[in-house]
């Protein structure tokens, strides 16, 4: 048991001893994309943007951000008749949009070369989407039906282009290595007005 505080011991007078020279950033600019999914999680795709970081004090900081989505799906319809497909009736669906926003950070973790961040705030968002808003049908032809056709029927009750405003949490962990580079992880999940 000795060694292992011995070493717990050093590494936290390590971090301490490195803290003290104040030699942390001011600023960030940082690039971001990522997987991410849609509404109730069934629409899959990626979330890309960057953000503006300014610090207030040692832990606490202001992010302003752009940020971009896309997702899109696919329900397979298929009709085959007499044994070969005679219609993709496939209703493909994405969803778009871009919003600006700002977040409080606070940094409970922030050495020169780790930081560990929790943020809120508010965005406002732009989306178009090609999914109807309540949904949609699929109906197949009868057997007697003289044209046999998958028939799609939408049912759109919101427009398809919404502005929106909305409110984001974040976690993210950032490892900084040569001063001026980072990597990180982050996970964030949003809300918003829908429009």
């Amino acid at each position: 048991m000795r060694p292992i505080y011995l070493f717990l011991l050093f590494f936290f007078v390590s971090i301490i001893c490195i803290a003290q020279k104040n030699d942390l950033p001011k600023k960030l600019l940082r690039f971001n994309i990522g997987e991410s999914t849609h509404g109730t999680g069934d629409l899959k795709g990626i979330s890309f943007g960057t953000a503006y970081t300014h610090y207030l004090k040692k832990k606490i900081s202001l992010e302003y951000h752009f940020k971009g989505t896309i997702h899109d799906d696919q329900d397979t319809y298929l009709l085959f008749v007499n044994g070969n497909l005679d219609q993709d009736g496939s209703v493909r669906t994405t969803t778009a949009g871009f919003q600006i926003g700002s977040l409080i950070r606070y940094s409970p973790i922030r050495t020169p070369h780790h930081e560990f961040t929790m943020a809120a705030g508010p965005y406002g968002r732009y989306e178009s989407s090609s999914l109807g808003s309540n949904g949609y049908a699929a109906r197949y032809p009868s057997p007697a039906s003289p044209i046999p056709r998958i028939l799609i029927e939408f049912d759109h009750s919101f427009p398809q282009r919404i502005y929106n405003i909305g409110y984001m949490a974040e976690l993210s962990y950032n490892y900084t290595f040569k001063k001026q580079l980072f990597i990180g992880i982050n996970a964030a999940f949003q809300n918003d007005t829908n429009g």
